[in-house]
């Protein structure tokens, strides 16, 4: 990952999540699981025990058959939506895609860009990983970003990444030295012979109708 913030920015730089990503997101599976899994087995329990056996049986299944393929599930998109990230720093906009189901594509300008986040949670804190969200001028959304909560949704995040200090002042140099919605300015000619143009169409409209 160093190796990549430290190249020239005016070089395009594709670069993945942090492999820590898929361990972040298991442990929030079995924080959300293991609870559900202790509270269904003594639901079954208590049934079992005042209850004939049969019916120990309706929560069980209830209970566990949806909980089961819930769990397997995510087992199998945590990978996947591992794999389907990336993330570019490109010579004039940063771009991420990624996506199982429905794939997302963001391309932000440097040039649009009005300021960066890090965020870090307790376990990506342990973990060692952040995520950089980027906003821009008159951007605004659904409150919480991608990578944690915020005021506004982020335009775009760079999601779960070392070294994601360096990332967002690396981006941050290079905003600092474009100007904001920079458009090379139309030299006078150029000018002139548009309001021309424009005035002979006017002109021409005006005959028709006479």
């Amino acid at each position: 990952m160093r190796e990549i913030l430290s190249y020239d920015m005016d070089r395009a730089g594709t670069f993945k999540p942090s492999p820590l990503m898929k361990t972040l997101f298991y442990y929030y599976l079995a924080m959300i699981t293991l609870p559900l899994w202790a509270l269904g087995i003594a639901v079954t329990a208590l049934v079992y025990a005042f209850a004939p056996p049969l019916f120990a049986l309706i929560p069980a299944l209830c209970f566990f058959t949806p909980l089961t393929l819930a769990t397997v599930i995510i087992l199998y998109w945590i990978p996947r939506y591992y794999d389907s990230l990336t993330f570019e720093l490109a010579a004039n906009e940063v771009r991420v895609q990624g996506g199982v189901w429905w794939k997302m594509r963001h391309a932000v300008p440097f040039s649009r860009i009005m300021s960066t986040d890090t965020i870090q949670g307790p376990l990506s804190r342990r973990l060692g990983i952040g995520t950089v969200d980027i906003y821009t001028a008159g951007y605004t959304g659904v409150a919480g970003g991608t990578g944690g909560p915020g005021t506004r949704r982020a335009e775009a995040s760079i999601v779960h990444v070392t070294d994601f200090i360096e990332l967002r002042e690396n981006i941050l140099r290079v905003v600092g030295g474009r100007p904001l919605f920079s458009t090379a300015k139309p030299a006078a000619e150029d000018v002139g012979q548009q309001m021309l143009s424009e005035l002979r169409e006017i002109k021409e409209l005006l005959s028709k109708t006479a």
